[in-house]
């Protein structure tokens, strides 16, 4: 017997095996016992930091009745758990008599390194430690093997991050207990593993690979809107007809049509479907009227030729907007233009798979496909809540159908996160919402935390109350929170918080400034644009008062920031006086001692490469401690004591700093280095502050913080718990009003142009594809409703509405009814 990654003893004696579990545990080789309670204590006696460690698992089978019948058996490295009938009805057996033993995620950790495998986790089942133990099994276990053979997808940088630290903490953990070299080779290893986000992979694989298809090795990353806009304003002028008004043609304005395409293009794009799918679906003859007929007509002859002149422009410019990055590389890649030979993957991890749209599936199953590489999918059919970016719950199904059916299938059942009777509770409303096909529940969770959770319901009563009754509850959740840490019941955490979850951005500033307004200080994590975030605003306003000296107006909004050491207030009555005189204007403004801190750092830009000047400004300690006291001189009212001041305004400087952070990252990348000029800077800033809503801030976590309340929306709290979760805003309506957009099914294509309140275009298909859409949204709905309840761990609270005149939230938890435990 000679293992190399894990052993597993069920029924054997431990006198026959004790010197050779003691030399296996310290080559780093797990081992799982089933055996006596005396077999158990005297391992967990020797061995307890590896029990702890969890790579010495050890069950007791004296509780079970007939256990001594079954035959012993050892299993090595997994080796004939899929195809020995006795060591498949082992486990069978374990999974229906010893739910503690996690038999699906021990099956999915041993299979045979050529399979691939797709794992359905429901919330709270640990499919992250399943992942790196899979990882581990293959390091282990597959010769030559390197940790840069193996790819991992995540869909955040912070997932990726996640990840990256996970992996590291468990090989450290490793090296701690057996002091085996290899833990610390594969620690220098693991920079060299590819774990990244989508975007990330296919810039890479772009840069390596995209001479194939015409682009050079320093490929940009730029964003191409201005491009693009003019390429379809060209082609729209070219189809419409000089002899008849624009609006007697298509029944709206030239810019209102270009915008339109672009709008449509963008949707089109964002779902992961290529023209030419679009082009082939069924459109219908028109629309409803012949302006609608004439409009659908040029929409697709201007879409005809778009591709094309997008494509050459992207060449010619050798650059790639991030949005196109890996649509394009997929669809070159599926229509073998791209070849990837050479790229060396044995494996490829993909986490959170239900987020993932049609292309990227295929391009995953075509990659792996011509690479010979593993498949290994991780996701929850029920937490696939982004279809508005083409995402959707049949993403497995896609991949089977992919993949030719070669890939084998686990579920993982045993729930570690949510308290036992919350977790049967929440159980209730899941299986009904299944009953009516919302959403897809067939199988319960085994729920393993003992704890007793509390379920909180109450109605609403009225809608005057919403904000008041809010407040109040998220301020009784965080008093119960505090009194149970400080009464020793429950120990500070990184989970150890009240998070209030809502569906969308507008509705969480708003419940921030409520709760801020009643004197709590407030985490706000929402989809917020980070170019229009304070820290880049300010920035952009000192990158422009340099760009631009003589203008008062830009000086003045410079001194406005924290780079500005603004001593005594500036008189916006005294500027008022000045009427708009230029040289006054700046007379007044120079006479400030911050402006002769501005003239430095203009003499310094002179002298200094750019870059090195704004690291400087950024990196001045000063710059934070300006920021929080003006941070501060915002907080009004008697509620805002000294202390909750300083805590406000620390979370707001945190987040201020990181985003300056990752905006001087993304500068250092984006611009030339020593040579990059405050005009390239400015040029950069104005176009993404202009046109890009796609990035948005990083989220921020206060180390050890159970005061404040954390708010965020569903789609920003997947992959998190939370001690607390309260859901107060329950009221929003489940089925939007028309508005303009484009609908896609298998089969057909419709539009719809909203002009105004009262009117609007549409084509042919459109109310049948809308009825469909509207089913698949309350669908989604559920989804989400699914995932932020599945975020708490011992206490669930929601304020219901009994408003019976739309669907929502809240008319899906009355289809059960309101429980409160």
């Amino acid at each position: 017997m000679n293992p190399l990654y894990s052993v597993l003893f069920f029924h054997e004696e431990l006198s026959e095996y004790y010197d050779r579990i003691e030399v296996w545990l310290k080559k780093g080789i797990r081992i799982f016992w089933f055996g006596s309670d005396a077999e158990i204590g005297r391992l967990k006696s020797a061995f307890g930091s590896f029990a702890d460690a969890f790579f010495l698992q050890a069950f007791s089978l004296e509780q079970i009745p007939n256990h001594e019948r079954l035959v012993k058996m050892v299993i090595v490295d997994g080796q004939g758990i899929t195809e020995d009938p006795m060591k498949c009805n082992v486990l069978d057996w374990l999974d229906a008599h010893l739910p503690a033993f996690n038999v699906a995620q021990y099956r999915v950790e041993h299979c045979r390194e050529e399979e691939n495998i797709v794992v359905k986790a429901s919330a709270g089942t640990g499919k992250t430690t399943v992942m790196i133990d899979r990882i581990l099994y293959l390091m282990h276990t597959v010769p030559g093997l390197n940790m840069s053979d193996i790819y991992m997808i995540t869909f955040t940088n912070e997932a990726a991050n996640q990840m990256n630290d996970r992996l590291q903490a468990m090989l450290l953990k490793k090296y701690s207990l057996t002091k085996n070299q290899k833990y610390l080779t594969w620690l220098e290893q693991q920079s060299q593993m590819h774990i990244s986000t989508i975007d990330s992979l296919a810039y890479d694989l772009f840069r390596r690979f995209g001479a194939g298809v015409g682009f050079g090795r320093d490929l940009r990353i730029q964003p191409l809107e201005k491009e693009r806009k003019t390429i379809i304003k060209d082609l729209l002028s070219e189809e419409l007809s000089e002899r008849r008004s624009i609006f007697a043609q298509v029944g709206m304005s030239y810019s209102q049509a270009a915008r339109l395409i672009d709008d449509y293009w963008k949707e089109i794009t964002r779902k992961g479907y290529t023209i030419r799918e679009i082009l082939d679906r069924d459109w219908g003859n028109g629309g409803t009227d012949q302006a609608a007929a004439n409009f659908q007509r040029i929409f697709k002859a201007v879409l005809e030729q778009f591709e094309e002149q997008y494509r050459q422009v992207k060449m010619d410019s050798n650059a790639i907007s991030i949005n196109d990055l890996f649509f394009d590389f997929g669809h070159y890649l599926l229509d073998e233009r791209l070849d990837c030979g050479g790229l060396e993957m044995k494996y490829l991890f993909v986490d959170e798979f239900q987020d993932t749209d049609a292309t990227q599936i295929r391009t995953f199953a075509r990659l792996v496909q011509k690479l010979g590489a593993g498949l290994f999918a991780v996701g929850d059919a029920k937490q696939s809540i982004y279809g508005f970016k083409g995402a959707t719950d049949e993403a497995f199904e896609i991949l089977d159908e992919a993949m030719g059916g070669n890939v084998t299938y686990y579920s993982l059942r045993n729930n570690y996160r949510t308290c036992k009777n919350l977790m049967e509770i929440m159980e209730q409303y899941f299986f009904a919402w299944s009953r009516e096909g919302l959403l897809r529940y067939e199988e319960g969770v085994r729920p393993f935390n003992p704890d007793r959770g509390v379920v909180e319901m109450e109605y609403i009563e009225n809608k005057n109350s919403i904000p008041t009754q809010t407040v109040e509850a998220i301020r009784l959740a965080l008093m119960d929170l505090e009194e149970d840490i400080l009464s020793g019941y429950k120990k500070v955490s990184e989970k150890t918080k009240v998070a209030v979850l809502v569906r969308g951005n507008p509705k969480a500033a708003e419940i921030a400034e409520w709760c801020r307004l009643g004197g709590m200080t407030v985490v706000l994590n929402s989809d917020s644009p980070f170019f229009l975030s304070r820290a880049v605003r300010d920035f952009y306003a000192m990158i422009s008062s340099f760009l631009f000296p003589d203008q008062p107006l830009y000086l003045y909004q410079y001194f406005m920031t924290p780079y500005a050491d603004l001593n005594g207030e500036l008189s916006l009555t005294e500027m008022e006086r000045l009427e708009g005189d230029k040289e006054a204007l700046n007379a007044y403004l120079h006479q400030f001692p911050a402006y002769d801190t501005w003239q430095s750092y203009q003499k310094k830009f002179r002298l200094k490469p750019v870059l090195s000047v704004i690291k400087d400004m950024v990196n001045q300690e000063s710059l934070i401690e300006r920021f929080i006291a003006m941070d501060k001189g915002n907080m009004t009212g008697d509620r805002w004591t000294e202390a909750k001041k300083n805590k406000q305004a620390l979370i707001d400087a945190k987040r201020y700093r990181m985003n300056l952070d990752k905006l001087m990252e993304m500068i250092r990348q984006r611009t030339n280095g020593e040579f990059t000029s405050l005009y390239d800077i400015y040029v950069y800033l104005s176009l993404m502050i202009a046109a890009n809503r796609e990035e948005m801030e990083p989220d921020i976590d206060m180390v050890d913080d159970y005061t404040s309340v954390y708010i965020m929306t569903v789609h920003k709290s997947k992959g998190l718990e939370f001690d607390t979760v309260v859901m107060p805003a329950m009221n929003g309506r489940l089925i939007p009003g028309e508005r303009t957009g484009i609908l896609i099914n298998d089969r057909k294509a419709a539009w719809c142009y909203r002009k105004d309140a009262s009117s609007q275009m549409s084509s042919t298909w459109y109310q049948e594809l809308r009825e469909e859409a509207i089913r698949k949204g309350i669908e989604e709905e559920t989804r989400m409703l699914y995932v932020a309840m599945t975020r708490a761990v011992n206490k669930l609270v929601m304020l219901v509405n009994d408003w019976t005149m739309y669907e929502s939230w809240s008319s899906l938890i009355r289809k059960v009814g309101l429980i409160n435990e």
